[in-house]
């Protein structure tokens, strides 16, 4: 799996769980919508870190409790 698409699923994971939409986690964060849809419809071939933090505070959790989930297994993530 592309870590893209891994960065995607983990944060429809973690927007599920908290009953969160990605509408809403787009609108809390600040991030402008273009950047929010082409990160979550695959439109880039990475992830920018900074961009990824951003979310990651919004979503009011740490870095290491959101890259601590099997689809960031070493085994899992294709990162060619």
């Amino acid at each position: 799996m592309k870590v893209s698409k891994a960065v995607v699923e983990r944060l429809r994971e973690i927007t599920n769980n908290k009953n969160l939409s990605l509408y809403k986690l787009q609108k809390d964060s600040g991030m402008p919508e273009g950047t929010f849809l082409s990160l979550i419809y695959g439109d880039r071939k990475g992830v920018n870190l900074t961009t990824l933090l951003q979310l990651i505070q919004t979503l009011q959790i740490s870095a290491k409790e959101f890259f601590d989930s099997p689809l960031f297994d070493e085994s899992n993530l294709d990162i060619d």
